[in-house]
Parts: C-alpha cells; structure tokens; sequence
C-alpha cells in the first residue's frame, strides 16, 4: 500500500505543479485543508479516500484514475495542450481576442 501511496503523491505533485496552481489552491478546491493537502504530498504519502481523490483530480483536471493509477490520461488533454490552456487562462480579454484572430488568421493560410 506505501507503493501505491508513493506514486499517487508523485503524480499528485507533478499534475499541481504543471497546472500552476498552489498547494492551497488546489487543497480549496477540493474543499480539503492545506494540512491534509500536505499529507498527501509531503513524506507521509498518505493515500486520500475515493471521494477526495476525485475532488483532487477535478481540481488539477486529471481523472482519479490516472492520480491513483497512473493509467488511463490517454482520454485527457496532453500536458502540452493542458499548458497552453493555461496560459490563454492568464490572457486579458483584448490579448485573447488578438489571440483568436491571429490563429484564425493563420488557420486559414495552412
């Protein structure tokens, strides 16, 4: 069960990090305490229930499948996908319309 334990911290750490949020955000979301948040990352490795392990999934936007498993991201946006959408995120409004138009623009010349 450590294993097991082990992998699902590392994932969990890997997909927070990658989505650009914060510990606490994430732990927020998933309506979860940062202290619990930190049992689940940190050394102890513990192993959350089902229900807050989909709560953590859908927070960082992976399935609790692939969080415990480690199987099963074929179904889900590409980390480069998953990071561009990230960045559209941080983009004002006029940058996202400027954004559109150029890949409109382009779209249209391949």
């Amino acid at each position: 069960m450590l294993f097991l334990s082990m992998d699902f911290r590392s994932r969990l750490r890997e997909e927070i990090e990658f989505s650009g949020k914060q510990f606490k955000e994430v732990a927020a979301e998933a309506g979860i305490t940062k202290s619990t948040m930190d049992s689940y990352v940190g050394s102890q490795g513990s192993m959350p229930s089902a229900d807050v392990a989909v709560r953590l999934a859908k927070a960082i936007g992976v399935s609790v499948e692939y969080l415990v498993t480690g199987q099963g991201e074929e179904n889900l946006i590409s980390k480069k996908d998953r990071h561009i959408i990230n960045c559209l995120n941080k983009l004002s409004e006029k940058g996202r319309i400027a954004l559109e138009r150029y890949i409109e623009a382009i779209s249209e010349c391949i």
